[in-house]
């Protein structure tokens, strides 16, 4: 299930560093609407079946470390949980007025959108926020496709979620294709990651590929990496 929220800026202006934020956003949501399922998720290390992604429709460039983005923002959030999804929706209008950073969001609008159901065994995705794959030796380091040990890390990290969710069994079929994917250097958390946006092509179980589209793909899913968009299966 798929979440589209409509928000309202103060001002124009993000840091470049804002994911943060709508994690904060996002926590308050949960925790508003379910308190012990916010405690299941956040009171320790734990895979979370979600991704989210912002768009600025009014994007105009960066200045002193900043964004220029307008004022109207809206925040994309994908799960493969229908009972997550209900309690998100209901935080997050229960949360008129957030404040993020120097700025404070006004909820304007919340909608749910259609997700695809995949019946196919390979598809086409597009980035709809970059994607980050670690090296399975130095977590803090992250691979381009084409890279040494790329094919590797992003095995392991789909594997972890397809075990997770899915309790599957056995070794994950997954192949990756690219076809017109790119560096974005991304600044998170007062660092700064490698991750690729773009088109590629996945390969593997019908089921796993749902999962992968509805939870994201890579590692830091839950903070706002790795959504997917269907292009065509």
């Amino acid at each position: 299930m798929r979440l589209a929220i409509d928000y309202e800026m103060s001002s124009e202006y993000l840091p470049k560093d804002y994911r943060s934020g709508f994690m904060a956003l996002i926590k308050k949501a949960m925790e508003t609407a379910n308190p012990l399922l916010y405690e299941q998720y956040y009171s320790r290390h734990k895979l979370k079946p979600f991704t989210f992604s912002t768009f600025f429709r009014g994007l105009k460039g960066s200045e002193d470390g900043k964004f220029n983005i307008g004022k109207d923002v809206r925040l994309n959030l994908s799960t493969s949980s229908l009972e997550l999804a209900t309690y998100l929706y209901n935080g997050f209008y229960k949360t008129r007025s957030f404040p993020l950073f120097d700025n404070t969001l006004e909820l304007k609008h919340i909608s749910l959108r259609r997700s695809e159901q995949i019946r196919s065994s390979g598809v086409i995705f597009k980035t709809a926020s970059p994607v980050l794959v670690n090296n399975l030796g130095d977590s803090g380091r992250y691979l381009l496709p084409g890279e040494e040990g790329f094919t590797e890390g992003l095995r392991f990290a789909v594997t972890e979620v397809v075990r997770a969710f899915l309790n599957w069994q056995g070794e994950v079929p997954l192949e990756f294709e690219k076809i017109t994917v790119k560096r974005r250097v991304i600044s998170h958390y007062q660092q700064s990651m490698s991750a690729f946006i773009g088109m590629f092509k996945l390969k593997s179980n019908p089921t796993i590929l749902q999962l992968i589209y509805d939870v994201g793909l890579g590692v830091r899913r839950s903070q706002g990496f790795g959504m997917l968009e269907v292009m065509k299966q």
